[in-house]
């Protein structure tokens, strides 16, 4: 009996983690996968502002890379709040289920 409420505590923490980290094959369809843009080459390329054509070419490359890089921001962000709500409505349910309710 001792030891059985020494473990429950563990176990209901390891069932927890199990709750939050299981993906539902509804969710595997929904991450939210961001690609980091990459620096554009221009920018290390020593030939670059040597030229005016080059430079202006960079200049391009870079305000897409700018581009690039505030959606790639927008989607984590997004990333990071949609997986706290999941991480909320998963504890919620567990704690809900813990209590002996039925909570779907």
């Amino acid at each position: 009996m001792l030891l059985r409420k020494t473990l429950a505590p563990v176990a209901a923490l390891l069932v927890l983690v199990l709750a939050v980290t299981a993906q539902s094959p509804a969710r595997a369809e929904t991450t939210i996968i961001c690609t980091k843009p990459g620096v554009p080459l221009c920018m290390s390329d020593t030939t670059t502002f040597v030229s005016a054509d080059k430079m202006a070419a960079c200049q391009f490359e870079v305000k897409e890379y700018v581009d690039k890089t505030m959606d790639y921001l927008r989607c984590l962000n997004e990333e990071n709040t949609s997986t706290g709500q999941e991480l909320t409505r998963n504890v919620e349910r567990f704690n809900c289920r813990l209590s002996g309710r039925n909570c779907g």
